[in-house]
């Protein structure tokens, strides 16, 4: 009996001891778990930061987020296109001489024709501006390697670069530890977000990338064709009816290509509207995300001093 009576004991212990080992896992399981929890949400809140700070990246192309009206909200690359349609004026005023000049002189001879004719009345006198002569000299010269002059395209890279570390180890391992699930839902839509803005500004950057320089390509050469009239006319004084079909070849191109890239703008200022306007959602969603982060890390912060207490 006593042999039973101490063997009895010795399995109690172990299983007192079992249990006990158990416990203190447990514990330090959950210690830890909510050690790493802690941990995931100021790495949260400083990813965050970092992604609301690549709004610098977009404005220093489109200009301040803030600025979502068409006609102001494509910021620097605004004056790309003032720039454009400055460098397609120079075209469009010399072309304006040489159909006042030699088309409508045609159909109007009674206002007569002439290497020298002022044009005071079309707007290209003297007093506003030099003489078509003189605009046909300038021209010449300018495109005497026959070369483009005026409009250089310079691509964009406009591409924020939104971070996704700290995510994608929530979504590879955190989801079951991360206790406050309406926050991890919350997280999720800013990340969504980022995503959206990402395609939107490459929209953007392709539209202006492809869409407006096919036209500066195609303004280039139109300008080539311009000038070759404008050589004939300065050497000869005159158009062949060659050069009179290039004239009206070259006369309808401008026009299509100007109302093309006021297209291209148009469009480029209503996506910049569409994307700016997303960038305030998510920068005002981070702002209530990593406050509610800041109330959670609070609260587990409190739970921490009640255990000490007991």
């Amino acid at each position: 009996m006593e042999l039973l009576l101490d063997k009895s004991i010795d399995f109690a212990l172990i299983f007192v001891g079992l249990y006990a080992a158990t416990a203190l896992q447990r514990c330090q399981d959950t210690a830890k778990e909510k050690q790493e929890y802690v941990s995931l949400l100021k790495d949260f809140k400083r990813e965050l930061d970092a992604n609301k700070a690549q709004e610098k990246s977009i404005e220093k192309d489109l200009g301040p987020i803030d600025e979502t009206t068409p006609g102001k909200n494509l910021g620097p690359m605004q004056s790309t296109f003032k720039h454009f349609f400055e460098a397609l004026a120079k075209d469009e005023k010399v072309l304006a001489c040489m159909h006042d000049e030699f088309v409508s002189a045609h159909a109007k001879p009674e206002k007569g024709k002439g290497h020298d004719k002022g044009h005071g009345e079309e707007g290209h006198g003297e007093e506003e501006g030099p003489s078509c002569h003189e605009l046909y000299a300038e021209f010449d010269k300018a495109h005497a390697n026959h070369e483009a002059v005026g409009f250089s395209f310079e691509p964009a890279v406009l591409t924020p670069f939104y971070r996704r570390e700290v995510w994608q180890l929530y979504l590879a391992d955190g989801v079951k530890k991360f206790r406050n699930k309406e926050l991890a839902v919350r997280i999720a839509e800013v990340y969504a977000n980022a995503d959206l803005v990402e395609e939107q500004v490459e929209d953007i950057e392709t539209t202006y990338n492809d869409a407006f320089m096919k036209q500066v390509g195609r303004t280039a050469a139109t300008d080539m064709e311009l000038a070759e009239i404008v050589h004939d006319e300065e050497t000869q004084h005159a158009l062949s009816e060659a050069d009179m079909t290039l004239l009206l070849h070259v006369d309808e191109a401008i026009k299509e290509e100007h109302y093309a890239t006021l297209e291209v703008e148009r469009t480029l200022e209503l996506k910049a509207e569409r994307m700016k306007k997303t960038v305030l959602l998510m920068r005002k969603e981070i702002d209530e995300v990593q406050a509610a982060i800041d109330a959670e890390l609070d609260k587990l912060g409190s739970e921490a001093e009640g255990e000490e207490a007991t």
